[in-house]
């Protein structure tokens, strides 16, 4: 009977791939071209060994390391009973986790793991045991305090129980209890549980003891009002006397806490660079009073002095969730010496959806040595420029905005042997679910240099690359994000607030080249006329242009004449109304065409029909897929790149080989039809699946059987 299964579990595949053109075996040749092209020259870190304190308390310690086709893990744990340790995908429960148990018997002293899952009907439940056990002891045992225990499984096991461990984020749930299992009884953990967010597959290199110093970097006593939903702060710094030359080998992020939740109004930090010539006429003085003062609000026309529009190099990111970054052996990022940069700008963005009250002194400890590494290291940011003419409709389970960095950019600034990624921080808002950093040679994909499919907003913290990946001049690099809206009643666009969105990657590498950012954005006048606007009142679509490229004022351009004005109801919005109201796009009324006169844009954008899947699918299409306006800026201030306007590269998209699960290229291929237009696969599959299951059960065959 199990010999038919096969064969019917073949034929199912093959129904699959002809219907989806799909190659059921992986195509060795192309991937590993893919990998060895965006590889080459770039340090591989193979033996590599994590630990992390799942608690707070120190109670609990996971450590794993990969070993060929498996990953390891070592639990040590301030417990006598058992151990939990769990994968979820997002929500992070225990109802939908693949779990294993742990535990060193009291009598007899053999460490035992039970391969189980989390019950979806009964979520509070003991976990229910897998068919198949794919957890298997190495090593364990227990002292008056603590149990350790040693194991391993597949990193995919082909157990539909079994969650596949990839480079997405993933949600690890911890637990222990103060006895062992016994027959099937378990005490509960009670507040001995918890879930953290990890990159499982990544290697995290650590903080080197010796040889280093520290430098704080920190605002003093900037005070958020409950009225502030979002704020950012900027700081001028002075770097300490450093007659020679010196290496930043990592930062930490120094976190001030409120006193009624515990938690931080610190949604993201960067340290930048500046230069103090970038402006005809500046006083190199300024610098020295702007150190002494306490900062201002960033970004501000009227507040922000035009100087520091030059500090646009960042050597430290920090986003939420994020533990700092230490860099590899042979990296480091200059600072100090004769020629090297002076003053630093330290700008954090706080924001209170809870309207607390508080004074913060955030900032980051940089760590710096004066033994230099082989090799000088910067961050370049890029994806998509942050405006207004960035747009998420509403009501969306996933649509897709990328940002382009292109040969513009790469051809003029990248070393003729390219730069060697070694790791990125994917930044998006809220709403974001999906990002990933992809690179394009020669008109064909190659394999994504990041890929998160279950990104985490709360959980930012960069993602290093076990294979660095080289980028050459005239390749591509795009920042794509997929974002959800399925809650949401009006259009989400581009912006500052985390009720707005963004779609970054702070890109660390080396060899330091004179670039700061590599952005792109839908141009002006294509935004506005991909929804049938050609004019607004008393404005051209160039004065639009600059209002929108330059962070210019309305009121320059048409003062005393027609303009959408805010109605006077403000007391009654949320900030996120608020926003919107404030916003340019509702001060813009529009003339033409004559059947949309008189309408702000914004509320232009809120009439169309955005439920209607076509007619949102074609403008996500359009503007992934049309002209983009990229953007090269050069820290160097004798250097200047000019603004293009391309489309976006046709190129042969990277597909990731398929699974050997016969398990998961039917789950796979389920997902990527019921994407598409067609639905005849998904009920094909749909049946096959059943079937297979239900002669699983009938004949109590395991589907790890059923795998070759």
């Amino acid at each position: 009977m199990q010999m038919l299964l096969q064969i019917f579990v073949k034929l199912c595949i093959i129904v699959v791939c002809l219907q989806h053109d799909a190659k059921c075996a992986p195509d060795r040749d192309a991937s590993e071209e893919n990998i060895e092209a965006a590889t080459t020259n770039g340090v591989r870190h193979e033996k590599w060994t994590r630990l992390e304190m799942m608690d707070s308390n120190g109670l609990y310690w996971l450590q794993w390391w990969l070993q060929d086709k498996d990953i390891h893990f070592k639990v040590t744990v301030n417990t006598r009973g058992f151990i939990g340790l769990g994968f979820s995908r997002r929500d992070g429960r225990m109802s939908s986790a693949d779990m294993v148990l742990l535990w060193v018997d009291d009598h007899s002293g053999k460490a035992n793991a039970l391969d189980g899952h989390g019950s979806t009907h009964h979520p509070h439940a003991a976990p229910l045991q897998d068919d198949t056990q794919n957890y298997h002891v190495i090593d364990g045992y227990q002292n008056a305090t603590h149990t350790y225990v040693h194991f391993k499984r597949l990193i995919e096991t082909c157990d539909p129980y079994d969650m596949p461990l990839s480079n997405d984020t993933i949600k690890v749930l911890w637990s222990f209890g103060s006895t062992d299992p016994i027959h099937g009884n378990l005490e509960g953990h009670g507040q001995n549980r918890g879930a953290r967010s990890l990159h499982l597959l990544n290697p995290v290199f650590r903080k080197q003891r010796h040889e280093t110093h520290q430098w704080d970097i920190t605002v003093n006593n900037v005070t958020i009002e409950s009225s502030m939903d979002t704020l950012y702060w900027c700081k001028i710094m002075s770097l300490p006397r450093l007659t020679t030359k010196h290496h930043i080998v990592g930062y930490e992020p120094l976190i001030t806490r409120t006193s009624k939740t515990h938690e931080s109004l610190v949604h993201h930090m960067t340290l930048f660079e500046c230069s103090t010539k970038s402006y005809p006429g500046s006083d190199s003085a300024s610098w020295d009073v702007w150190v002494k003062s306490s900062g201002t609000v960033c970004n501000s026309n009227s507040l922000t002095p035009r100087d520091w529009d030059s500090c646009s190099t960042p050597v430290a990111v920090w986003s939420i969730g994020a533990s700092g970054q230490f860099l590899p052996e042979h990296v480091g990022i200059p600072m100090g010496g004769p020629s090297g940069v002076k003053y630093y700008m330290l700008e954090i963005h706080y924001d209170n959806p809870n309207a607390l009250h508080t004074v913060d002194h955030s900032g980051f400890r940089v760590h710096y040595s004066p033994k230099l590494r082989a090799n000088d290291g910067g961050i370049i940011i890029s994806g998509v420029s942050i405006s207004d003419t960035q747009i998420i409709p509403p009501g969306q389970k996933l649509y897709r905005n990328v940002g382009i960095c292109g040969p513009s950019c790469s051809n003029v600034m990248f070393p003729k042997d390219g730069i060697k990624i070694i790791s990125s921080t994917l930044h998006s808002h809220r709403a974001g679910r999906k990002m990933s950093l992809r690179h394009v040679r020669d008109g064909k994909e190659l394999n994504r240099i990041i890929e998160d499919d279950n990104y985490d907003y709360k959980y930012q913290q960069y993602h290093q690359l076990a294979n660095e990946t080289v980028v050459l001049p005239g390749d591509y690099i795009i920042t794509d994000c997929a974002y959800e809206t399925v809650h949401r009643k009006r259009a989400t666009f581009g912006g500052y607030s985390t009720k707005q969105e963004m779609c970054l990657s702070f890109i660390t590498y080396y060899p330091k080249i004179e670039l700061a950012g590599c952005y792109s954005m839908t141009p002006v006048r294509e935004f506005f006329e991909m929804f049938g606007v050609y004019q607004f009142y008393s404005l051209n679509m160039t004065d639009v242009e600059n209002l929108f490229l330059y962070n210019g004022n309305l009121l320059d351009y048409i003062p005393n004449t027609i303009y959408g004005k805010t109605k006077d109801r403000n007391a009654n919005l949320t900030a996120e109304e608020l926003a919107m109201e404030e916003s340019l796009l509702n001060k813009l009324l529009i003339s033409d065409p004559v059947e949309f006169h008189d309408r702000t844009f914004l509320s232009h954008i809120n009439q169309l029909p955005w439920s209607e899947p076509l007619f949102t699918k074609r403008v996500e299409q359009a503007m992934i897929t049309g002209k983009h306006m990229t953007f090269c800026r050069v820290s160097n201030e004798s250097m200047s790149i000019p603004s293009e306007i391309i489309r976006y590269p046709n190129f042969t998209k990277f597909v990731k080989p398929p699974s050997r699960c016969t398990y998961n290229l039917f789950i796979d291929t389920m997902q990527l039809s019921s994407a598409g237009s067609t639905i005849e696969a998904p009920l094909t599959l749909t049946l096959c699946l059943l079937l297979v299951t239900c002669l699983k059960k009938q004949f109590q065959i395991s589907w790890v059987s059923l795998n070759y």
